[in-house]
């Protein structure tokens, strides 16, 4: 090589060396196992933002779908047929939603897969601030009192119902919309609300309000919300599926080891509750085990769940009360 053709090298040499380090004090090093490159997009839909859809949430804000090389996108699609109805067209490879939508969609030729429980109890508390009611130690105990919840066939609605019908009364439900139940009770039109997490939280911090009953005590484990995908999905691609349900244990863990962090991520996504009634309600709804500590979806708990869209006709119960359920990336 000429001595004029080594200097051109050199110079190269030079200039790429410098862009090498400008790029790194620009960007900072590339972080050892960096998998950005190769991230696989899945969505998931939902209902919409509930504030006990937070292990989806964690999973999504803490990194732990990036951690499984996961690029996740979660989409609001306004209910859970229409969640459903976004799996089973594709548009979304995931649902989170009532897991009693896949037997009823299943006897109707479109099959799908719970694979992850996601809420694992029923998460309403009934609320009053009615002083001269006392707190409901049996059904029974609800004689002569309305009870507000969500409309028919909402599973507040239906589980309402059958509290009044265990305790051997007549059932006095009023319905109302979601965020309408404690105008109902301000407005004499019901002696105590049916109410979900923040709510209660958000009711109890103001005056008057307390608790008189829970339905998980009256229910215990119940697989209300799951995450719920289709067969050919999982055929077709079980590690995608392997590392969301991962994932989403990964969540599990965290939020019952951190409920203090896992509190501060949350109120990111939701900065319109007040940070202490949103501390109060996770708390409560860990306590509880609504949120569970396992991705896994209990026989006894899905059993339950069926067993309300059975009574309430929707649903034929199959001779295999686990053949909608996958529980096989939850075990590993």
């Amino acid at each position: 090589m000429s001595t004029k053709s080594l200097k051109i090298v050199v110079a190269a040499i030079a200039v790429l060396a410098t862009a090498v380090a400008l790029i790194y004090q620009a960007q900072g090093p590339l972080e050892q196992g960096d998998n950005s490159q190769k991230r696989h997009a899945i969505t998931i839909a939902q209902a919409g933002d509930f504030y006990l859809y937070a292990p989806i949430y964690i999973a999504a804000d803490k990194g732990f779908f990036k951690a499984r090389g996961l690029d996740v996108t979660v989409v609001s699609t306004g209910g859970d047929e229409k969640t459903w109805a976004a799996v089973i067209s594709g548009s979304a490879q995931f649902g989170v939603a009532d897991p009693t939508f896949i037997a009823i969609a299943s006897q109707r030729g479109q099959p799908g897969r719970i694979v992850s429980t996601i809420v694992n109890g029923v998460p309403f508390w009934g609320i009053t601030k009615n002083p001269a009611i006392k707190t409901v130690h049996q059904p029974s105990d609800l004689r002569g009192y309305t009870v507000a919840t969500f409309p028919s066939p909402s599973t507040a609605y239906a589980l309402q119902r059958r509290m009044f019908e265990m305790g051997g009364l007549a059932p006095k439900i009023r319905e109302g919309a979601f965020g309408t139940l404690l105008s109902l009770l301000e407005a004499g039109q019901a002696d105590i609300a049916l109410e979900l997490e923040p709510n209660v939280s958000q009711a109890l911090a103001s005056s008057g309000y307390r608790i008189v009953y829970s339905l998980s005590d009256l229910y215990g484990d119940y697989t209300i919300t799951g995450l719920t995908t289709t067969p050919a999905f999982i055929q077709n691609d079980r590690d995608s599926v392997k590392n969301v349900v991962s994932a989403i244990q990964d969540a599990l863990t965290f939020l019952h080891q951190n409920p203090e962090d896992s509190t501060k991520i949350l109120a990111k996504r939701f900065p319109e509750i007040n940070r202490d009634v949103a501390k109060s309600a996770l708390q409560r709804v860990l306590a509880a085990g609504i949120i569970p500590k396992q991705t896994i979806v209990v026989e006894s708990a899905w059993r339950k769940a069926l067993q309300t869209r059975v009574d309430a006709g929707d649903v034929k119960m199959p001779d295999n009360i686990m053949k909608y359920v996958d529980n096989s990336f939850a075990n590993q």
